[in-house]
């Protein structure tokens, strides 16, 4: 998921490749019994406190809390505190917080448990019994809720991934409206779901814990209609209390709550459209607990070089990239040569200077860190003569006019004036056109928008390289990831054949293959891998930058309780 759908991640575990073996999860992150971590531990130390108010500020406001459709880093922070799903991962720091744990099931599938059958298309889910929606719905969730849910985040027009949930027998023919439900998505009693794929899938368990699936009340649905986007209501360990647009969403415990692991907070207070060097300054006086946005460029030296604060400054780098999305619908971006030029344009090492420091140059469409990198890999070097050969070659000898999309949170506004300055170097008189943040995801998304050439980003959702090839470079419908609307016959067939392949230097090996084909038809621009650099206060315990999900913010505590 990009800024609009990200999750960051530390390195770790996440370089192993999946596998798919009889008798242990269908993924080489590892199975556990448990959600729980240890209590204590964490950047602040010491023990748990109960009681009192987290602070969190994001430049960006979420567009909106409806698990179907929301796919960014504020969204599924604060869903994770509402929601719930079948499967999560472990609630610790580094390698260990990539173990899938179980959240609403009572344990994680598996060959030996008898969750995965032997061919494994099928899984079996128990949920956990005396569950409860948070007030005022109050009853038990069952199997038939699970299902609901899962068959309304399939119908909704603007659902982002249901491409990862395709899979499922007749969930394609469901989506299409030639079924009434879901064949392979089974209620065999209250308290069990069994789930049969089209064939094996070695990352279907991760898929299963992004909050696209989380469980929902019908009737609450229903209810609120379409105000469910503000008004979102699980079983998760808080409630959303209220929500000022543009100003705040607090979140209060939910009474409800049953879970394994303590609300240590009262209420956690999400505040919007702070600059994030102010921001910073407020969580130096003591106003904020918590940046939810990396460091600025602008104070990150300063604030490493400061021997008060530079230990509440925690730096990982993020399985993660930004790049330079070409619309292949879209005149002259339709034409290789075309965009194959505009790679061969852009100086990445003039843009690693405006990140000062906090990124690595990227040149192919996998981070270093997930499987299918290729060390040192470099398919377009820097090289302005070779971009103009290009362009004349396309029939653009002297340039084209065009308009460069960005949204207005840095670093956005930054890259897309040196890549402006870059593109007027081989002749193309790019404009900027900047938009809200809020808006401009959904903006690129659309096909009717014909936005040519833009920036982009892509954190991960889970660590597969599935998640990057799918998302990105398959699939190009209107409401997606596929900004570049790109489509490829070869990798649309590797990729589907790739899921069920056992070996798993085979499988990475296939989806090296899958990068040669798109970085040869050059729907993009890789630009960097970034790192994240959180930063919290003197009165925050128990932080961490979570490995998949980034913010674990129920498991933060003030350490005065206040």
């Amino acid at each position: 998921m990009g800024d609009m759908r990200a999750s960051r991640r530390s390195l770790g575990a996440l370089a192993l490749a999946l596998a798919l073996a009889l008798g242990l999860c269908l993924g080489l992150v590892a199975c556990g019994g448990t959600g729980g971590g240890e209590a204590g531990g964490g950047a602040g130390g010491g023990q748990p406190v109960k009681g009192g108010t987290l602070t969190v500020t994001f430049q960006g406001e979420p567009t909106e809390l409806d698990p179907a459709i929301a796919w960014e880093v504020e969204s599924w922070s604060i869903e994770r505190l509402t929601y719930q799903t079948f499967l999560t991962y472990a609630h610790k720091p580094g390698e260990a917080g990539t173990e899938l744990v179980p959240d609403l099931a009572t344990e994680v599938p598996t060959a030996e448990n008898g969750g995965i059958s032997k061919d494994g298309r099928v899984y079996t889910f128990h949920i956990r019994p005396g569950v409860k929606f948070a007030p005022p719905v109050n009853r038990e969730v069952t199997a038939q809720d699970f299902k609901y849910s899962f068959e309304r985040m399939l119908k909704e027009p603007l659902a982002p991934a249901t491409f990862f949930y395709t899979g499922v027998v007749g969930a394609q023919d469901f989506i299409d409206g030639k079924a009434d439900h879901v064949k392979g998505y089974e209620v065999v009693d209250d308290h069990t779901v069994r789930i049969t794929l089209e064939k094996p899938d070695g990352a279907f368990l991760m898929a299963m814990t992004m909050p696209f699936t989380s469980v929902m009340p019908r009737e609450w649905v229903e209810k609120v209609g379409k105000q469910i986007k503000r008004r979102p209501l699980g079983t998760g360990p808080y409630i959303i209390d209220h929500w000022t647009p543009g100003q705040e969403i607090v979140a209060k415990r939910n009474p409800n709550w049953t879970g394994d692991r303590d609300q240590w907070l009262d209420e956690i207070h999400f505040i919007f459209s702070a600059n994030p060097s102010t921001a910073l300054l407020k969580l130096q006086r003591g106003e904020v607990d918590l940046l939810g946005d990396t460091v600025p460029e602008a104070d990150y030296q300063r604030v490493k070089s400061d021997p008060t604060w530079s230990k509440y400054l925690v730096s990982e780098p993020q399985i993660a990239w930004y790049y330079v999305f070409l619309n292949v619908l879209e005149k002259p971006f339709d034409d290789v040569k075309v965009r194959q030029a505009i790679n061969h344009a852009i100086d990445t090492d003039k843009i690693m200077k405006i990140m000062a420091g906090q990124a690595s140059p990227l040149h192919q469409i996998f981070p270093n860190g997930m499987p299918g990198h290729v060390p040192d890999k470099v398919y377009y070097q820097y090289d302005p003569a070779k971009a103009k050969q290009l362009l004349a070659e396309a029939g653009y000898p002297n340039g084209f006019k065009t308009t460069f999309y960005s949204h207005n949170v840095d670093p956005f506004p930054k890259l897309a004036q040196s890549i402006q300055a870059d593109l007027k170097e081989i002749g193309i008189d790019a404009s900027i056109k900047l938009m809200d943040r809020a808006t401009y995801w959904d903006f690129i998304a659309l096909k009717k928008s014909h936005a040519g050439i833009g920036l982009s980003d892509w954190y991960q959702d889970f660590p597969d390289p599935s998640d990057w090839v799918g998302p990105l470079f398959t699939n190009p419908i209107d409401g997606g990831a596929n900004s570049s609307f790109y489509q490829n016959d070869q990798v649309d067939r590797l990729y589907k054949e790739s899921a069920s392949v056992l070996d798993p230097a085979k499988r990475i090996a296939m989806y090296q293959q899958m990068q040669d084909i798109i970085m040869a038809d050059a729907p993009v621009v890789p630009l960097f891998q970034p790192v994240w650099n959180a930063m919290y206060g003197k009165d925050t315990g128990g932080f961490y930058i979570h490995p998949v999900w980034i913010f674990s913010f129920q498991e933060y505590w003030k350490l005065d309780g206040k």
